[in-house]
């Protein structure tokens, strides 16, 4: 007598069209946040893996709704196995993380058949997105930028009061983050904030003429994540 295999529908306890219709709507949803996370991203942290990302969690996370949904069992079970996974990849970016907790939320809304939860979900969050975006929401008038000077302090020529005085001049504010020796070399991190209506430049320029100072480096920190 030949075993009867159950059908995957009954186990699940979905029929097949719903199951289809939870995949492709969790990857056409996924499919457009990624899209948006594109077109609205600043800084220096995107990644290409980070949009693949992205879509293929907004499916997965539909499949491990349907897979635990009606079972305690088949929910632990889940939790279990996540429990063996290790994600090592550091997240510079909060926004990134809102990004995954938003795909994994429509999934898991469309693996719970909650079709329309996951639809009105994904148009309100993008187009609150879109619209933080364009205002350039939590962006103040002035910013800081970082400011590293390698000096060398050989002979005497190591004149801090004198970059600090120009720093004093030019900037609205500053403040030293750093100072490391290299042999006879002083390295000087600084963080500036420009006065309104000008930027760094002016700065770096007056700075890079002062005595001692061998090189300059200027990093806006306005989009970055780190620098």
């Amino acid at each position: 007598m030949q075993p009867v295999i159950p059908d995957v529908g009954t186990v699940i306890g979905l029929d097949p069209v719903t199951m289809l219709i939870a995949l492709v709507g969790s990857l056409v949803l996924a499919f457009l946040i990624a899209l948006v996370y594109r077109g609205t991203h600043r800084g220096l942290s995107y990644s290409q893996s980070f949009q693949f990302s992205l879509v293929l969690l907004g499916i997965l996370g539909s499949v491990v709704m349907m897979v635990a949904s009606g079972s305690l069992l088949r929910a632990i079970g889940i939790l279990g196995a996540f429990s063996l996974i290790r994600f090592r990849t550091a997240v510079k970016d909060p926004k990134d993380m809102a990004y995954i907790l938003f795909v994994l939320a429509v999934g898991l809304a469309m693996g719970a058949q909650m079709y329309w939860l996951a639809v009105l979900t994904t148009v309100l969050v993008c187009a609150v997105i879109l619209l933080l975006t364009w205002m350039n929401f939590g962006m103040t008038s002035t910013h800081e930028s970082i400011l590293r000077l390698m000096c060398n302090g050989g002979a005497g020529t190591l004149n801090t009061a004198a970059y600090e005085a120009q720093l004093a001049k030019l900037s609205d504010t500053y403040r030293l983050l750093s100072a490391h020796a290299h042999g006879d070399r002083m390295e000087f991190t600084y963080g500036v904030r420009p006065r309104r209506g000008t930027t760094s430049l002016p700065i770096l320029e007056a700075l890079r003429k002062e005595q001692g100072v061998e090189d300059a480096e200027l990093f806006d920190a306005k989009h970055q994540v780190e620098f």
